[in-house]
């Protein structure tokens, strides 16, 4: 029966996963699954085995529930995509206010549409929800969760940045049931009647007095920290702590999760022991308190999906216990599982619950069996939290190497000596926080000296994070790779067939064939490591800006331009946040040149966030005087070697060929202008890419008097398609095969002008672009060119 269960939870997973390939064939599907299950009622009639057919009716089942949840409904608000409309909902959470330059805020909510009403119609029921971002004053209103509003507004399409190795934003809003955004002045938002929940209220009362309480006996930074742990969130705490928790393996702790639950059933477990032990039902009775106590604490955290998940696990753990099944821990996993993708299926995308759900899975399935490998060598005491660690990282590398390509290594010191004083501030800081709300002076020193183990563990943390390999590449091993992971994993750990060797009686039972299988496998891996690889050029999707990378067939990298985020919003680092992952992605751990065309935000903003985490041997700037992004950057990469970029300048990497075709002077100005804009051609065989910046017609003129030969496969086009750019003789000179433009959705310049379009397609141009097709990669051996896009058509 375990078994079974198992099967069919992979058996359903499996279907949500291919639903998207069959879509096409949902009355077949249909029609399939009528057709299994008449057979399986027909077997289990005759009392035959079913053992086969119950894997393939969920694998089917599991298709039709993702198709069917993927379906929009017939009044869901995203049908009034760039349409203007007025709205009437509901504020659904706490709002989160960041505050601005010049007494500015920006607030963001989530908002449950009830109605809608488009131009010159009548209000109709809808649904679905929206992020709703106003900017205001700081003395205007901020509306409460519960507050139903009136906002007319344009509804805008979500979009993130559509890269390998990016976590998908939209998707996670899509999660939450989320399909689009508004823009609006804080004063266009009317209250139509407040509607405050009192339970919501009263926690959420609470839980401001407890952040307040909080304040008042520790620095922001340890205030941040702690919110972070109890509650969950990263608001308030220094990048370079998080950065840090990161490379040490444990960042999950500042957000709510099994973690968290796990600890405080084990406290209430303890306290409960020593209250209730003479009572008869006192092993019944101690996990229904802690059940409660669990559930309290997960309202508390605002119930959030990655709470809520944590939650179902914990109580369903509680009423194995219960029932005297503490052994069934696999089917207890697997069951909340499948009830969990059943009511949400698309939650397989979803970071949180992969990482959740496999670190558990490994904890169930190998940890026992781990602890017995390590306790023949080391003391019980150090097996026991190595084997935590050890099971748990197995379960979700092929997770982590996908979307965070590292392996803490010094995860296992940090989870032997910093996560038991962690677990203290976890334990001290919830009963400091909830007892400074009944006497005072208790939940103060209690917070204190939270205060004071927070100020050990970052100093711990530090030394830890700093030290040689505390963290490794680990390069993503796709879908088949992972298959092939947790297949060797079942082997090698004795999850196998009845008739089939362990790993150790393999070796022993053909030592020498064994050593021969490793040879070969170790030769094939350093044949692929050494041959050389096509020549691959990357337009990533940045928004609205350029950045692009060129891996040369030994892997050398040149980046040019880093992108970067324009306007009031300062707090996203482009380069941390999408370049860094990005080329991480791809293996990229050192950047032999990073050209920038020109100083300005959006081509250099991202640069000092890179710099900071990957080294830079040379930085090739243009002529001017530097823009504060720049500044920034160099700041970041004191080491690297500054060259201003002139006209003539060669580069030769690896059979790649960089010339700087153009490299003006802005030194007399004042201010950095695209006029400056360097331009760069990279030639491998045959075949050219020419990266433009933003250089206007004026500096197009002069490329082509200079005489130079700028004939190019691959152009990206000046200026991201704006009409200052790409003129008739330019472009007639040029005589690009495909065109790319690095633009971001929905700008307010109106990137790309639709002359320039025209103009592209009447030279033959085959057009590509970041907004529609996200990351754009064109790989040439010298000979013939393939491209490749991120989004498909």
């Amino acid at each position: 029966m375990p078994n079974i269960i198992i099967l069919i939870t992979a058996a359903f997973t499996a279907g949500i996963w291919c639903a998207s390939y069959f879509m096409w064939l949902l009355p077949f599907l249909y029609v399939g699954s009528f057709i299994i299950t008449v057979i399986l009622i027909w077997r289990i009639h005759k009392q035959q085995s079913v053992t086969w057919l119950l894997p393939v009716l969920f694998f089917i089942i599991g298709m039709l529930r993702f198709i069917h949840a993927d379906a929009f409904a017939i009044n869901d608000i995203s049908r009034y995509e760039g349409e203007t409309i007025t709205v009437y909902a509901t504020i659904e959470e706490t709002p989160h206010v960041t505050y601005l330059a010049q007494e500015k805020s920006r607030i963001s909510y989530i908002l449950a549409i009830n109605e809608a009403q488009a131009k010159n119609t009548k209000k109709e029921t809808a649904s679905g929800k929206l992020y709703l971002y106003a900017r205001q004053a700081n003395q205007e209103r901020v509306f409460k969760a519960g507050d139903k509003i009136k906002v007319t507004a344009e509804v805008i399409a979500l979009h993130g940045y559509n890269n390998p190795g990016q976590y998908d934003s939209v998707a996670a809003a899509h999660l939450q049931g989320i399909r689009g955004r508004m823009s609006v002045a804080g004063n266009a938002i009317h209250l139509v009647s407040e509607n405050h929940s009192f339970w919501k209220e009263i926690m959420e009362k609470w839980r401001i007095a407890i952040i307040s309480n909080i304040e008042r006996v520790m620095p922001p930074s340890h205030k941040a920290i702690l919110v972070g742990m109890l509650f969950g969130g990263y608001g308030g705490i220094p990048r370079d702590v998080v950065a840090d928790f990161a490379t040490t393996g444990i960042v999950h702790i500042l957000s709510v999760s099994g973690s968290h639950i796990a600890l405080v059933v084990g406290v209430i477990t303890v306290i409960g022991t020593g209250i209730f032990r003479r009572f008869t039902f006192a092993d019944q009775l101690i996990p229904l308190f802690a059940a409660l106590f669990i559930t309290l604490y997960a309202v508390f955290c605002g119930l959030t999906p990655p709470v809520l998940r944590s939650l179902i696990m914990g109580l369903i753990g509680l009423g194995a216990v219960c029932l005297n099944r503490e052994k069934d821990a696999a089917v207890a996993l697997c069951l909340s599982v499948l009830g969990m993708l059943i009511y949400q299926p698309a939650l397989i995308y979803d970071l949180s619950f992969q990482l959740s759900f496999t670190a558990t899975a490994g904890l169930v399935f190998l940890n026992a069996k781990t602890v017995k490998m390590l306790e023949s060598t080391i003391p019980l005491c150090l097996a026991r939290p190595l084997g935590v660690t050890i099971a748990a990282q197995v379960g979700v590398l092929p997770f982590i190497a996908w979307h965070f390509n590292s392996f803490s290594l010094s995860s296992f010191v940090a989870n032997l000596f910093i996560v038991p004083i962690i677990e203290g501030i976890v334990i001290l800081g919830l009963f400091g926080a909830f007892s400074s709300m009944i006497v005072g002076f208790i939940g103060a020193i209690c917070l204190v000296t939270c205060s004071l183990m927070i100020s050990l563990v970052l100093q711990l943390t530090e030394w830890l994070a700093d030290m040689p390999a505390a963290k490794m590449y680990v390069p993503s091993i796709g879908l088949a790779g992972s298959i092939i992971y947790y297949v060797l994993v079942s082997w090698v750990y004795g999850y196998k067939p009845k008739n089939m060797l362990s790993l150790k009686d393999t070796v022993e039972r053909w030592p020498q064939r064994s050593a021969v299988v490793v040879l070969i496998l170790v030769f094939c891996i350093l044949v692929y490591r050494v041959y050389p690889a096509p020549l691959s050029v990357h337009f990533i999707d940045v928004g609205q800006g350029d950045a692009a990378l060129i891996t040369t067939p030994h892997g050398r990298a040149i980046l040019v331009d880093t992108g970067g985020t324009l306007g009031e919003s300062t707090d996203f680092d482009i380069g941390y946040r999408v370049l860094l992952p990005y080329l991480r992605h791809y293996g990229v751990l050192t950047i032999d040149y990073l050209f920038l065309t020109h100083g300005h935000q959006d081509h250099a903003g991202g640069a000092a966030g890179i710099a900071g985490e990957i080294p830079i041997k040379h930085i090739m700037l243009s002529r001017e005087n530097y823009t504060q992004a720049v500044l920034n950057l160099l700041k970041a990469a004191p080491n690297s070697t500054r060259i201003a970029v002139y006209e003539g300048q060669k580069i030769e990497l690896d059979g790649a060929v960089v010339n700087v075709l153009h490299a003006d002077t802005g030194l007399s100005q004042k201010q950095p202008s695209n006029e400056v804009s360097s331009v760069i051609q990279v030639r491998y065989g045959k075949h050219s890419f020419l990266f433009t910046g933003d250089l206007p017609a004026q500096g197009e003129e002069e490329m082509l008097h200079s005489g130079r030969d700028i004939l190019s496969t691959v152009l990206k086009v000046g200026h991201h398609g704006s009409k200052t750019s790409s003129t008739v003789k330019f472009l007639q000179t040029v005589d690009p095969e495909y065109a790319v433009i690095s633009v971001g959705k929905n700008n307010s310049f109106g990137h790309p002008h639709e002359e320039i379009i025209q103009r592209l397609l009447v030279y033959g141009s085959k057009i590509y672009r970041t907004d529609e097709q996200g990351a754009i990669v064109f790989k040439t051996n010298g000979s013939t060119i393939t491209v490749d896009t991120f989004l498909k058509d």
